[in-house]
């Protein structure tokens, strides 16, 4: 055995004895003793849901004493009741830590601009730790807030020259738009090296997008605020696997079974560090694919492709198409909108599409470029969903809907 996977091995059984003092495990590993602990058995234990998770209650899978808790975060609640997650000290600095492992490479010299909702969600504190870590300086701009509209933190960036942005993807789009309906230019944030995004699926296309919008790298990083950041997007556009930290499953639907390599799957997910409320096996219904290569960084291990929510799975006969497939069909369409939905239907799928300059595109073109991608009957039609009045204003972000099911269940990925 490697030192590395014996590190682990020690890390998973450490973690299954915090296990034992959660509510939530008491009950779910009754029937388990710490002596068939390892992660060579790993699939012989249960998995964790997000009804668990929310059936335990804010306190159900707490692993430490009050005491030790430093920060409370819940998630979104987007796709039903908030689930918890607690952090202690170590776990923030952990978080930190796993941040600093993206390919932005964060240095004393830097100036994060963090977009993140600083609210009950994560991605904000822990970017605020990695920045710390690293000695860089943090401007805390938070996102969905009436004190920093997007005009106020273009002024910010452009003022304080800002070295690094970190936010959702989406928050990217809308400072870009919000520049240009300003009649500022790239030159005007030349200082700018780096975008760091999560919170939110981004596609190669989408990334591609956001880059050229800033003329600089965009860095993705995935995880959740059960779980704290899982994946760090390397120099090299990988998304490596924090595997010191975390051990990633992909499984079939009913998690009963692994798919082959590559494949894409449900992932679960096993906290090996996390210490205020550590998972086992957490079936997160993200659906991902992993696949193991060496690296131009210098990495091992396994690379992470993340496809989207099994919510936003649509099938449309034998045709199965994930969030992140549709990302990549509105990305490659020229001009890229500025706000876009798509609606499922009988017999295929329906798109909402805002442009500024809606001449530029013509329907018929639209139509064939999205079918192609997708395989699947596509309509169109120009509609605003965007308000660049309220852009400009003092108006806080409210989360977008990109894809709404036929079954009404308008969940966000």
């Amino acid at each position: 055995m490697s030192d590395r996977n014996r590190d682990r091995e020690r890390k998973f059984r450490d973690m299954y004895r915090r296990l034992e003092k959660s509510p939530l495990y008491q009950q779910k590993l009754s029937g388990y003793s710490l002596q068939e602990a390892g992660l060579e058995q790993i699939r012989s234990f249960p998995l964790t849901t997000k009804e668990d998770l929310r059936d335990a209650g804010a306190f159900g899978h707490l692993a430490v004493d009050l005491k030790e808790v430093a920060q409370y975060h819940e998630s979104t609640g987007t796709t039903g009741e908030p689930s918890a997650s607690w952090f202690t000290q170590a776990d923030l600095r952990t978080g930190g830590r796993q941040l600093k492992e993206c390919g932005v490479n964060l240095t004393s010299d830097d100036l994060v601009l963090v977009r993140f909702p600083y609210a009950l969600a994560l991605p904000a504190f822990l970017m605020q730790q990695a920045a710390w870590q690293t000695g860089a300086g943090v401007v805390p701009a938070s996102g969905r807030t009436v004190v920093t509209p997007y005009p106020r933190v273009l002024s910010l960036m452009k003022q304080l020259s800002v070295t690094v942005l970190a936010g959702l993807p989406r928050e990217m789009e809308l400072l870009a738009e919000a520049a240009r309906l300003g009649g500022l230019e790239q030159n005007d944030f030349s200082k700018l090296r780096a975008i760091c995004v999560a919170g939110e699926l981004i596609s190669e296309r989408r990334r591609e997008h956001i880059e050229k919008r800033w003329n600089v790298p965009v860095f993705n990083m995935y995880g959740s605020t059960e779980t704290g950041n899982i994946a760090t997007m390397c120099e090299y556009g990988n998304m490596h696997i924090v595997e010191e930290d975390f051990f990633v499953e992909v499984l079939d639907e009913d998690g009963a079974n692994s798919v082959a390599n590559g494949e894409r799957g449900f992932a679960a997910i096993t906290t090996l560090s996390h210490q205020g409320s550590p998972l086992l096996r957490y079936f997160n219904e993200d659906i991902i694919s992993l696949e193991s290569s060496e690296c131009h960084c210098g990495r091992s291990g396994m690379i992470l492709t993340h496809y989207g929510r099994s919510k936003d799975r649509i099938s449309l006969g034998r045709k199965r198409i994930d969030a992140l497939d549709i990302q990549e069909a509105v990305y490659s369409l020229a001009p890229v909108p500025d706000a876009w939905q798509v609606i499922e239907k009988e017999e295929g799928l329906h798109f909402l599409l805002d442009f500024h300059e809606t001449s530029r595109w013509s329907e018929e073109a639209v139509c064939s470029q999205l079918s192609s991608c997708l395989q699947v009957p596509v309509t169109m039609e120009i509609h605003s969903l965007l308000d660049r009045v309220e852009l400009m204003s003092n108006i806080p972000s409210k989360k977008p809907l990109y894809i709404k099911r036929l079954n009404k269940r308008n969940e966000i990925h």
